[in-house]
């Protein structure tokens, strides 16, 4: 029997949720990396997701500074915070790719992968090497012994690459024992939540980053603490510990966030409509009216536009270029470090998206 934390009941509160979000998502396509009526969406709530995920450990970024950051421009803040940030996004661009290869399955080396990304160049950056010294977590859960973690980690491994299991139900185990079983000296939580995002994409949904359950816990993340220590206990021990309360918290958090994601999508046809009307006359493409809305919710590249539409760069400046001078955009930085925000005309526009995703971020 797996020594890991994976039973729960299945109570009227929890198979609600799991039907809300069944009946929310039975539509959605099979993996499908950034469609493009998502690409208006999907730069900003990649920063969301970043600067909640980092921000739940203390990070003090904004959504905003993190959207700045990855864009590439100047932003006062501690180096550390810095990287923490570059680390987090290229952890969860791994597990991205991870996701869509055919061959994909589980490993511990996957795993490691992913924490010795988020910790690269930062304090306690072990490589993704387990511990090899006793922790106690927050001074209230002390983590199995270090000896113990290359057979829990097996374990965990064995079952991550098993089971038919609720997506929601896969997910939130694999957040809540990568948690528990606490492997690395650091960034035990921040690899749980990239793990469970993974857990989901492999589950068919394409992009986690629009859900960016990581703000709403930023949000409160006293509640994420307790909820987790009911879960765990004061130390390792599945046996005594039941997943429910947790199970029905994650479940709840990610119904919430598909709600607000599809409300935002609503907001989206109407604001590429009234784009459409405004620039019926132009030769812009339809693609392009959602980059504009893209770059009305934070700042855009090239590289990033060019890859997410399939498009050669040098085609994607052009027509940048040309939106800027157009008055659609508004250029900053030089040119390798070259970024797109709004310009005046799309900024009078009356658009509601924008609006919608400042709650997004916020975890409201």
């Amino acid at each position: 029997m797996l020594d890991l934390h994976l039973a729960y009941q299945e109570t009227p509160r929890l198979l609600d949720l799991l039907n809300r979000w069944d009946s929310q998502i039975a539509s959605e396509p099979a993996i499908v990396h950034h469609p493009w009526t998502n690409i208006s969406l999907w730069p900003a709530a990649r920063g969301a997701t970043v600067a909640g995920s980092t921000g739940i450990e203390g990070n003090p970024l904004s959504a905003v500074q993190v959207d700045q950051v990855l864009a590439g421009a100047p932003v006062d803040a501690r180096p550390a915070d810095i990287r923490e940030v570059f680390n987090y996004n290229s952890a969860l661009d791994l597990a991205n790719r991870a996701a869509l290869r055919p061959d994909f399955e589980w490993s511990q080396e996957l795993l490691r992968r992913l924490n010795a990304t988020i910790m690269r160049d930062l304090q306690d950056d072990e490589r993704g090497e387990y511990r090899e010294q006793p922790v106690i977590v927050g001074g209230v859960f002390t983590p199995p012994e270090y000896q113990r973690l290359p057979a829990l980690m097996s374990d965990l491994v064995e079952w991550l690459r098993q089971g038919d299991a609720h997506p929601l139900i896969r997910a939130g185990l694999t957040h809540l024992n990568v948690v528990s079983i606490h492997p690395w000296l650091n960034g035990n939580g921040r690899t749980a939540r990239v793990a469970g995002s993974l857990m989901l994409m492999r589950c068919g949904i394409g992009a986690p980053e629009l859900l960016n359950i990581e703000s709403e816990i930023r949000a409160n993340t006293r509640q994420y603490a307790r909820v987790l220590q009911t879960a765990h206990g004061a130390t390792y021990d599945p046996d005594r510990h039941s997943a429910t309360e947790w199970l029905e918290y994650f479940a709840e958090i990610c119904v919430n966030r598909l709600d607000s994601r599809n409300r935002m999508a609503e907001a989206l046809a109407t604001d590429v409509g009234l784009l459409a009307m405004r620039l019926a006359r132009s030769p812009y493409s339809t693609e392009w009216f959602a980059v504009l809305i893209s770059a009305r919710l934070a700042p855009i590249r090239t590289t990033e536009m060019a890859s997410m539409l399939g498009l050669s760069p040098a085609r994607v400046r052009a027509l940048l270029v040309r939106l800027a001078s157009d008055g659609w955009l508004e250029a900053a930085g030089e040119r390798r470090g070259r970024r797109y925000g709004p310009g005046p005309r799309l900024l009078e526009l009356p658009l509601r998206t924008p609006e919608l995703m400042d709650r997004f971020r916020a975890g409201e």
